[in-house]
């Protein structure tokens, strides 16, 4: 797989600047530099203004927006940890200018600066706004949905052997006994999120680091712990929604909320998934709201023969942009190990590496689109 580089480093990435941006730094200003550069101005006119607190006494402290630049190097660069960020800003003179510091903070004070920024969920508002202005006045043809297991280094809520989901007690037959009370039978989860707001659904789900198992192409079970980061992307994979859950969530939990999330921003006429979310709650939303659902079937919910037809199986070939968007993330900006803990701060570093990828295909596909087929 080509380097984000290597895909649009050749382009003048400049974005209406009409001078020579070397002239403002005093070493070699790399094609790199350049790509984060362009980046940043796609990420920064979406970023929501920022307060910051600051007391009148005291050294005045460093501007929170240097530090949002910095923590997206730290996607873009794909470091692992804020040690790895600082060694690269302390050697790399041209992204320390860039990011706004003139001496680099203490590891300490990223970690600060880093929780605020993970509580604030700015990297969420930037996605949303990045796809409501790129994609609200145009008719999407298909949004494809799947997600993706991330590994995280952090003890589980529940135990490998709990990944399978317990049989359910059996309702005893026939009619109740004289004076024997029955409790009702509890709606699906499924069932309450069509009429759940998206946002109470979202919070109705594990969102701790757990097991999680998820079959591969092969049909063998890969288990992992950690979470579970849930896409919707265009058709050219541009992120519109992104979601983190534990590992344990199973992806149908995900998917009406996650339509509801995205119907807001866009206009589109298909939803394309795999056999995960063949639910019968999930096909009847997407069709009470006049769209098409395009999910292949699971074959072990029943014997009875469902097949695609053949335009439908054509159709089905684009759902292939959200696998290599994960694949994007996993090779660019997804570091091979998260080192942090605590479901706010994995979110914050995992929605980093989408605004990335998100700023990315806006470059490739709205400012630059003779590069549009270079990966």
């Amino acid at each position: 797989m080509k380097s984000i580089t290597e895909i649009l480093g050749g382009s003048q990435i400049l974005l209406d600047i009409s001078y020579d941006i070397q002239d403002v730094f005093e070493d070699y200003l790399t094609d790199t530099h350049r790509l984060y550069l362009a980046m940043l101005r796609i990420i920064e006119s979406a970023l929501p203004l920022l307060e910051e607190n600051r007391s009148s006494t005291g050294r005045k402290p460093y501007a929170l927006n240097s530090f949002i630049r910095a923590f997206l190097a730290k996607s873009f660069f794909k470091l692992t940890t804020n040690k790895d960020l600082i060694l690269q800003l302390k050697s790399d003179s041209s992204l320390r200018k860039i990011c706004g510091f003139s001496v680099v903070p203490s590891e300490a004070t990223f970690s600060r600066r880093f929780e605020i920024i993970s509580n604030c969920h700015l990297m969420e508002q930037v996605i949303n706004r990045n796809a409501e202005e790129y994609l609200r006045n145009h008719i999407i043809g298909h949004i494809s949905r799947d997600s993706m297991s991330i590994t995280a280094r952090e003890k589980p809520i529940n135990r490998k052997k709990d990944v399978k989901a317990p049989d359910k007690a059996k309702r005893k037959r026939g009619r109740p006994k004289k004076g024997e009370v029955r409790p009702p039978k509890e709606d699906s989860r499924l069932t309450r999120q069509l009429s759940q707001k998206p946002g109470k659904s979202i919070k109705e789900l594990d969102r701790n680091c757990a097991w999680g198992g998820k079959k591969n192409s092969k049909g063998k079970t890969h288990y992992w712990p950690g979470y579970k980061l849930h896409l919707d992307v265009n058709e050219f994979g541009l992120p519109v929604t992104a979601v983190v859950t534990g590992a344990n969530v199973h992806d149908s939990q995900v998917a009406i909320p996650m339509e509801k999330m995205t119907e807001r921003k866009v206009t589109h006429l298909y939803s394309l998934m795999d056999a995960a979310y063949d639910a019968p709650q999930i096909r009847f939303y997407i069709q009470s709201k006049g769209r098409v659902d395009l999910i292949d079937f699971n074959k072990r919910k029943t014997k009875e023969l469902r097949i695609m037809s053949d335009h439908e199986k054509q159709r089905y070939k684009i759902r292939s942009t959200v696998e290599r968007a994960n694949s994007h993330l996993r090779d660019w900006f997804i570091p091979d190990k998260i080192y942090v803990k605590g479901y706010k701060k994995v979110n914050c570093t995992l929605m980093t590496a989408v605004v990335c990828l998100s700023a990315v295909k806006i470059l490739q596909y709205f400012h630059y689109p003779a590069t549009e087929n270079a990966a």
